[in-house]
């Protein structure tokens, strides 16, 4: 008989086009939910709520650059396939992952931004559906600071600690750019 174990780490890719529900509220187990087209999201820890909280906010930072436009194609996509998933966040990584890609330089002609937290990522394809998710984890993190037990900040206040965050870096790195590009004229 084997008794060796293997680890596996689970990922998950959901994606998203166009406007769709969100829903924050306290399960059966008294844990909060987060239920979302194809998902629903379970959080065993606060931490987890701030990080993806953290993520989103980031997200929306780079709305304009990434959908600069009002016009979503993405919301023409449908899935060809539904998938539900109950998502359990345990373990959550520091922070979260944004990637992004305008519609100048996707294949399909239409621009993306996801968020990954540890092997879960959530890809959207439309401004609308980035507001969404936006307004969902918002809701979802607002759920667990309101109790007051877990010692959150309040959700404006992360949200504005990382408006900050994103000015400074984004000015610093400008700075470099026009430093690298001096440096380049120079030669």
């Amino acid at each position: 008989m084997n008794t060796e174990t293997v680890d596996a780490v689970s990922r998950l890719t959901i994606h998203l086009a166009g406007e769709h529900e969100t829903d924050a509220l306290i399960g059966l187990t008294l844990l909060p939910l987060l239920k979302i087209p194809t998902a629903i999201i379970e959080f065993r820890q606060p931490s987890g709520a701030r990080v993806w909280w953290e993520g989103w906010c980031e997200a929306a930072e780079i709305l304009d650059r990434v959908f600069p436009e009002q016009v979503d194609l993405g919301e023409l996509c449908e899935p060809e396939l539904t998938i539900n998933s109950l998502v359990i966040l345990d373990h959550v990584p520091r922070r979260a992952k944004i990637r992004a890609r305008s519609a100048a330089v996707s294949q399909s002609g239409v621009g993306a931004l996801a968020v990954t937290v540890g092997g879960l990522t959530i890809a959207c394809a439309s401004r609308a559906a980035v507001e969404c998710q936006v307004y969902g984890w918002r809701e979802a993190y607002e759920v667990l600071a309101r109790d007051g037990g877990f010692g959150l900040p309040p959700a404006d206040e992360v949200a504005a600690r990382v408006r900050s965050d994103h000015s400074r870096h984004a000015a610093n790195e400008l700075a470099l750019a026009s430093e690298e590009q001096r440096a380049r004229q120079m030669r």
